[in-house]
């Protein structure tokens, strides 16, 4: 029994103070541990707003790393496909090349061909030249004829056919072709005695350059104007044509059974049919029928004569020619076929060409080649004789030579 009871000596513990009590455990076993943290400070509105611009400047610098590091990726793409455009490029150009370089060789290749070619057409020209030159020799000793013979012949001939369509056709540009032949047949004689023979033909060409320049197609209007004659025929020229119509009663005329009714009026209607009036469509006369000949054949002397004035060039006559023609078909043909309506149009186009001025002579060339030929026939001889007694001389050298070497040969 006294064991159960407490000690009443015993002091009772001391209570914990409330606030340990109270406290977290966390605290409890700092306090029990014997230490003791610090309160906390609290920041300031200042210190927070530092703190906040920081975080923000972090940011921005976050921001700006990372765009700089965009920006330097898409310029090392954009670098990468540079890179591979020049590299392709340079491949192309370097194709290019190589292509051009294969070209070159190519055209290279045919100009050394070409150049061969021209070497043996030329050798070929040089051997024809010399067999031509020894034709000619063989022939000029057989027939006695000269080479100059024969060129001048050529110039004679062409010099003729140029003064012939000079004076007949009109035509510039043929005669200038011509001189210009002869020209280099008389350059090819390499003859200096044929100096003024040259220069007369220079000097006509010269003439002819000019006159050639503001010249007609002579030949083209002398042939229109001939299609022109030939179509006169084909021209609906009106006819007077005399026409008994039937006899009949006019309208509302009962016409008379017999008696001398009848008669006055088979009388009155035989009177009316002697005459007949016909009206040209455009009230212009109308040849009978003896006098259309007589005009076909004037429109086409009208014709004829505007040919004439065209050879000589004379405008005023060759204008007169061809408004004759004009007015009388005009005056005097239907004007509804197309084939008279071309024949007016075709005059009036030939009305509109304005003839040239008289062309020059060639007087000079022909006077040149014929003094030419009077002086080529005597010099002809004079060097022929020379020939000969160069030959002779030659020849008695070599006698003389030979029996002077068979003297010595015939001495002991």
């Amino acid at each position: 029994m006294s064991e159960d009871k407490p000690d009443q000596n015993q002091s009772p513990s001391p209570a914990p103070p409330a606030v340990a009590a109270s406290a977290p455990p966390s605290v409890q076993d700092k306090i029990k541990n014997g230490k003791t943290q610090p309160p906390r400070a609290k920041l300031g509105w200042g210190a927070r707003l530092v703190l906040l611009l920081a975080l923000l400047l972090a940011v921005a610098a976050a921001g700006v790393a990372g765009y700089l590091f965009y920006m330097n990726q898409q310029r090392a793409v954009a670098a990468a496909e540079q890179r591979e455009s020049i590299t392709q490029t340079l491949a192309d150009r370097a194709q290019r090349v190589e292509r051009m370089a294969s070209e070159i060789n190519r055209l290279q290749q045919q100009l050394n061909q070409t150049r061969d070619a021209l070497k043996s057409v030329n050798r070929n020209r040089d051997q024809l030249q010399s067999r031509l030159a020894a034709l000619e020799n063989e022939i000029s000793a057989i027939s006695g004829a000269h080479r100059i013979d024969w060129m001048l012949r050529e110039v004679e001939h062409f010099i003729t056919v140029a003064e012939q369509r000079l004076s007949l056709l009109g035509d510039a540009r043929g005669a200038l072709a011509l001189l210009q032949e002869a020209e280099d047949i008389v350059r090819a004689m390499n003859e200096p005695a044929a100096r003024p023979l040259r220069e007369a033909l220079v000097d006509d060409i010269h003439d002819l350059k000019l006159a050639a320049e503001t010249s007609v197609d002579v030949e083209g209007i002398f042939l229109r104007l001939a299609d022109l004659a030939d179509r006169v025929v084909k021209l609906g020229i009106p006819r007077f044509e005399l026409k008994q119509e039937p006899v009949e009663s006019e309208a509302g005329e009962p016409m008379p059974e017999e008696g001398l009714d009848l008669f006055w009026y088979r009388f009155k209607n035989f009177v009316t049919s002697l005459y007949d009036y016909q009206k040209h469509p455009k009230g212009r006369p109308i040849t009978l029928t003896e006098d259309r000949e007589f005009l076909a054949r004037n429109v086409i002397l009208l014709l004829q004569q505007a040919q004439l004035a065209l050879l000589r060039g004379d405008n005023e006559a060759y204008r007169v020619s061809l408004m004759g023609a004009r007015d009388r078909v005009e005056m005097y043909i239907h004007q509804q076929t197309g084939e008279t309506q071309f024949f007016v149009s075709e005059i009036s186009d030939l009305l509109s060409v304005q003839l040239q001025p008289p062309l020059p002579t060639i007087t000079d060339s022909l006077r040149a080649v014929r003094v030419f030929r009077e002086y080529w026939r005597k010099e002809k001889l004079v060097r022929e004789q020379q020939l000969e007694s160069i030959q002779q001389t030659q020849s008695r050298r070599q006698e003389s030579g030979s029996g002077s070497a068979t003297a010595e040969e015939s001495a002991p």
